[in-house]
């Protein structure tokens, strides 16, 4: 048997860095995240099986949404008052509010990653359609060293639709369903990595 080819192949990712973001729906520039540092995703995937016959005939998934945490040093108070958990008061400061409504969050990163050749490279990720939860705060006094806090915000990404090839229409396949896009990244060589984070990407199939 031959040994299987594995040129292009990740063999670690780490480092993440560099994170963006924008309001969905708005025609702002893109932020930055200040000193985002951990970033988990967990897949909220569910199978409803059919049976016929005595037996399981088959299984369907329900795939809607993604969720997990964005961390960071510490709070961030513009980001914070985008996703609609706090406000800038007139008379200066950041007031945490009672969160009565969510806008939808596009977040962008980098990690690094290497393959079999050993050259770190970056790869760039964009999260779509996150609405983000306020942080629980817990701090600590310091003894003989700094005790950090840190700022987990909680999500859940609903993600988009893939856009058609030719633009301006929702993709739909051969079977005569959409196609959800959580996440889209590229690497060092892919068409447009290089401004890839200068703004949200549009996924076309």
């Amino acid at each position: 048997m031959p040994k299987p080819d594995k040129t292009g192949k990740d063999l670690a990712q780490f480092n993440i860095k560099n994170a963006v973001y924008a309001v969905d729906g708005e025609s702002a520039s893109v932020k930055p995240l200040t000193w985002m540092n951990t970033f988990t995703k967990d897949r909220n995937i569910t199978t409803h099986a059919f049976y016929g016959d005595g037996e399981m005939i088959v299984a369907l998934a329900s795939d809607r949404n993604i969720s997990g945490t964005v961390g960071a040093t510490a709070r961030d108070d513009t980001f914070e008052a985008d996703s609609g958990v706090a406000v800038k008061p007139s008379g200066g400061g950041v007031a945490e509010i009672a969160v009565k409504s969510m806008p939808r969050i596009n977040l962008g990163f980098e990690t690094d990653f290497i393959g079999a050749d050993g050259i770190r490279k970056t790869k760039r990720t964009w999260v779509f359609g996150m609405q983000v939860s306020p942080p629980n705060d817990s701090f600590t006094q310091d003894q003989d060293d700094i005790t950090q806090s840190a700022a987990d915000y909680p999500y859940t990404a609903y993600g988009v639709n893939m856009q058609a090839a030719t633009g301006g229409a929702v993709y739909v396949d051969e079977n005569g369903q959409t196609v959800k896009v959580f996440t889209y990244s590229k690497k060092p060589g892919d068409d447009g990595y290089d401004t890839f984070l200068d703004s949200v990407p549009v996924p076309k199939a």
